[in-house]
C-alpha cells in the first residue's frame, strides 16, 4: 500500500513539473534573444571547424585560436544574455549542448589524432561530458521538453575542459612558449577532479529528487 502510494505521489510530481516546465517555456520563448544564441552556434560551427582542421585540409596554426574562441564564447553568450535581460531557459539548453559538442568533439580529436592530451583522461573528459548530455536528453524525451540543470561543479568540469584543451593546443602552436608545457599536466589533473565533483554534484541532486518522491 505504501509503495503504490509513493509511486502515485510520484507520478503526480512529475506531472506537475512538467507543467510547471511547459508553462515557463511558453513564457519565456518569445524573449529568446538572437544575439546570444548566435555567439552559442559559434560553438557547434567550431565543432565542424576542429574537425576540418584536424582530419582535412585546414591549417593545423588555427586550431588553437578557434578553441581559445569557443572557450571565450561560453562565457561571453551567457554575459550578453543577462546584460540584455535576455537570458532564457531555451538559451540555457542550446549553451549546455553547444558546449558538451564542441568539447566531446575536440577532446577527441586534440588527444587520439594529434597527442596533444593524454588518451585516458581525454576518454574519462569525453565519458563525463556525453553521459550527461545523453542522460539529460533521455530525460528530456521523456517529459517532451528540454531539461538542463546546471550545477557548480558541471561549471568547474567545462571551465578546466576548455582550458585543459587551449593549454594542449597552445603546446602545439607556440613550443617555444613554455607556460603551456608547465600548465598542462596540472590542468590535466584538475579536470578530471572538477568532472569527477561535477559527477557528484548531479548524484546528490538525483538523490534529493527521488527523496521528495518517496516523502
Amino acid at each position: 500500500m505504501n509503495a503504490d502510494f509513493a509511486k502515485e505521489k510520484g507520478r503526480t510530481f512529475l506531472r506537475q513539473l512538467n507543467r510547471e516546465i511547459q508553462e515557463k517555456a511558453q513564457q519565456i520563448a518569445g524573449s529568446f534573444a538572437i544575439l546570444p544564441a548566435a555567439i552559442s552556434w559559434l560553438r557547434f560551427l567550431g565543432a565542424g571547424i576542429v574537425i576540418l582542421i584536424v582530419y582535412g585540409s585546414l591549417s593545423l596554426d588555427i586550431l588553437f585560436w578557434v578553441i581559445l574562441v569557443c572557450a571565450v564564447s561560453d562565457y561571453f553568450d551567457g554575459w550578453l544574455a543577462r546584460r540584455l535581460k535576455k537570458a532564457s531557459y531555451p538559451g540555457k539548453v542550446m549553451d549546455f549542448t553547444a558546449d558538451k559538442l564542441f568539447l566531446s568533439v575536440s577532446l577527441i580529436a586534440v588527444s587520439f589524432s594529434l597527442g596533444a592530451i593524454d588518451t585516458v583522461a581525454a576518454s574519462i573528459l569525453v565519458g563525463y561530458h556525453l553521459l550527461l548530455l545523453f542522460s539529460l536528453a533521455a530525460i528530456s524525451w521523456s517529459i517532451h521538453i528540454p531539461v538542463v540543470t546546471i550545477t557548480t561543479g558541471e561549471r568547474l568540469a567545462v571551465l578546466f575542459s576548455y582550458l585543459l584543451l587551449i593549454t594542449a593546443t597552445g603546446r602545439l602552436t607556440f613550443p617555444q612558449k613554455h607556460i603551456f608545457q608547465s600548465l598542462h599536466t596540472p590542468l590535466t589533473i584538475i579536470a578530471l577532479l572538477s568532472a569527477f565533483t561535477g559527477l557528484l554534484s548531479y548524484l546528490r541532486l538525483l538523490k534529493r529528487m527521488l527523496s521528495r518522491f518517496l516523502e
